[in-house]
Parts: C-alpha cells; sequence; structure tokens
C-alpha cells in the first residue's frame, strides 16, 4: 500500500491480521494457486476474527524484508502492531485454523 492511496485498507484497531507470505506469480502455479485456495478457506472459516492478507514477495519486496521473512510460504499474525505468532511452512487447514484462533483468544 502507497502511502498516497486514495482508498487504503482500513483495519479496527482490535482486529488481527495475519500475513500471508507468498511465492511470486513466477514461481509454480498449481503451488500458488493452492496457496490462495488456503487463504480463501481460512478467511472464510476464521471469519471477522482475523483478516487475511496475501502478500507476494515479487511485488512487496519492502515487506517481506521488514518482516525478516526468507522463505515462502510464512505466516505472521499481527494485533495492535504487535506480532503474536509466526510460522514458517505449511500447516493443515484445520491444524492453521485452531492455532491462529488459539493465540487470538490469548491475546
Amino acid at each position: 500500500m502507497k502511502r498516497d492511496d486514495p482508498n487504503p485498507i482500513r483495519i479496527p484497531a482490535r482486529s488481527a491480521v495475519l500475513l500471508f507470505f507468498m511465492p511470486s506469480e513466477k514461481a509454480d502455479r498449481q503451488k500458488r494457486a493452492s496457496f490462495i485456495a488456503l487463504a480463501d478457506s481460512l478467511q472464510h472459516t476464521l471469519g471477522d476474527t482475523v483478516r487475511i492478507l496475501k502478500i507476494d514477495e515479487l511485488s512487496h519486496p519492502e515487506v517481506v524484508q521488514s518482516f525478516g521473512i526468507t522463505q515462502t510460504p510464512a505466516f505472521v499474525l499481527v494485533r495492535q502492531g504487535l506480532e503474536i505468532w509466526r510460522q514458517i511452512g505449511l500447516a493443515s487447514d484445520k491444524g492453521m485454523v485452531s492455532t491462529v484462533a488459539k493465540h487470538l483468544m490469548m491475546d
């Protein structure tokens, strides 16, 4: 997101954001499609408790670098600007949902 973006993403202060760092579109398209499906499934299952943002490593290298992500896929759960959980690599849909939900309840 650019600072002069006329339509910035607005996220309520108490909301959590799950940053889903994905390989670039130039990577394996089939894998990328499965990652997008996973992100959509997680968003549907978790509903309004968390906002999932898909971050392409080539489109947003400054964001990837600022979080110190060295391999994808990677997940970073953030609430009120603070990182509360991080995972490198994939987990099952159910495992991911329960882990994210657990961390949101702890906060």
